[in-house]
């Protein structure tokens, strides 16, 4: 058949449409494709971050259950652990492993609240709590570790890049060579081997400072002081003088303040009573060229520049090259973690970065501690069996209920050389907090 120019013309150009089409068809449907895949890779990536929480906060609480030694404790923890199993138990199902048969890990994560309830059921009727039990529960103890740090590696991998979010859905046929990569179904069945002995049946410092939020204590009936006054109280925070101050506008709140910044650094001192409610420098130091003697060296120096007394480092963590150091209050021989101090020091040169006295300001009051209902060997016979008690002090600590106990806290060591604070009402004998603490280069903290 031949065509006329005319007719050559209108099929190319005929031709020439039908392809762009096709191309942008194709292109409108990779897009499409694409943004399933993302949303899909996103779902995922979100499930085993939600995966990896979930275990380490099984790891933590099952840790505390095994140290505890009172009805009360481990019915608490029993709850937790039931609550972050089921979130444990709903993301994995978000993942597509099911081709895995992870019948094993389901297994654990249904059974380890419910045999927490157990035991926390048996502590309350008055039973004890048998060896063979303690063991069982040290082993559920130990595949959550597994566990944890298993996610904890998948998520790493993700987030580093060596591993896309959309290999989770990868069931590796057994014959094809893996190239000595990891990947996540791996990771999930050498997690599973695991159980084949399955039994059958936690900064800053060891408090978090969530009473702020009610009403200051220390400002509650305190005079209204003058600008002025203030910004006297701002430059000894900075260590300049007034004219180098510049007035910023107040916080209000709970804690209404005048506020005042200075190349960069801010204050805040309270316009009740005139405390200095915060001091911050932002400077990010590159390197660390003092150690963390030093660092608390400045940071006492700081306090009593300040003219502040009576407080006792509690815990210290240094991250970016700077140190965070914790002071609580010593009252008499009772350290309160209630009324709490934070210290940033930059480790460079010890200057001081930042200054916190929030939880002070918000907690701190005249207190009468009396004399401890039962002694500190009584008080030890409520601390659990497995333990070894290292020390023993006095201390005030906040609960939950936004209000404090009085107890000793006592140091103890488990079997495998992990330290634990078990706090002990010092006058009912109630077993109030546990902590588990985690001691680095890099410092102390507790969870």
């Amino acid at each position: 058949m031949r065509f006329s120019r005319r007719g050559k013309i209108r099929f190319i150009s005929f031709l020439t449409a039908a392809f762009f089409i096709l191309l942008v068809r194709n292109i409108i449907l990779m897009r499409e494709n694409n943004r399933a895949n993302l949303l899909l890779e996103s779902g995922y990536l979100r499930a085993v971050e939600d995966l990896s929480t979930a275990a380490d906060n099984l790891s933590l609480t099952l840790s505390k259950e095994l140290c505890s030694a009172s009805p009360e404790m481990q019915s608490k923890l029993a709850a937790e652990l039931l609550s972050e199993a089921e979130t444990a138990k709903a993301a994995l199902l978000q993942l597509p492993v099911a081709q895995l048969e992870l019948s094993g890990t389901y297994k654990f994560l249904s059974q380890v609240g419910n045999y927490a309830v157990y035991l926390a059921d048996k502590s309350a009727n008055g039973e004890k709590i048998t060896d063979e039990e303690y063991k069982t529960l040290k082993a559920l103890s130990d595949y959550a570790r597994d566990l944890c740090n298993d996610m904890w590696t998948v998520e790493r991998m993700i987030n580093s890049g060596a591993l896309s979010p959309k290999e989770v859905i990868s069931s590796l046929d057994a014959s094809a060579p893996n190239g000595g990569e990891i990947s996540v179904a791996d990771g999930f069945n050498n997690f599973e081997d695991g159980f084949e002995s399955y039994p059958t049946l936690i900064y800053d410092g060891p408090f978090s400072d969530h009473l702020m939020e009610r009403e200051p204590l220390m400002t509650k009936h305190a005079q209204e002081v003058s600008q002025g006054y203030a910004a006297a109280k701002a430059c000894k925070a900075l260590g300049v003088t007034e004219d180098k101050l510049t007035k910023t506008e107040g916080a209000q709140g709970n804690m209404p303040s005048y506020e005042f910044s200075c190349a960069g650094a801010a204050v805040s001192v309270t316009k009740k009573g005139g405390y200095i409610c915060y001091m911050l420098k932002p400077r990010n130091p590159e390197t660390a060229k003092i150690d963390s003697s030093e660092a608390i060296r400045q940071a006492d120096a700081y306090l009593k520049h300040l003219g502040i007394n009576s407080c006792a480092i509690t815990y210290y963590e240094i991250l970016g090259n700077v140190a965070t150091i914790n002071y609580a209050y010593l009252d008499g021989d009772v350290l309160c973690y209630t009324d709490l101090i934070k210290i940033k020091v930059a480790m460079d040169n010890g200057e001081v970065l930042g200054f916190d006295a929030r939880g002070f300001l918000t907690n701190h009051r005249s207190r009468d501690f009396k004399t401890p209902g039962l002694s500190k060997e009584q008080a030890a016979e409520k601390v659990s069996p497995l333990l070894q008690i290292k020390g023993v002090k006095l201390t005030n600590i906040p609960l939950d209920s936004k209000s404090e106990a009085y107890c000793y806290e006592f140091r103890c060591k488990t079997d495998d050389g992990r330290t634990v604070l078990v706090y002990i009402d010092c006058q009912t004998g109630e077993e109030k907090q546990i902590l588990l603490l985690f001691e680095s280069e890099s410092g102390v903290l507790a969870q």
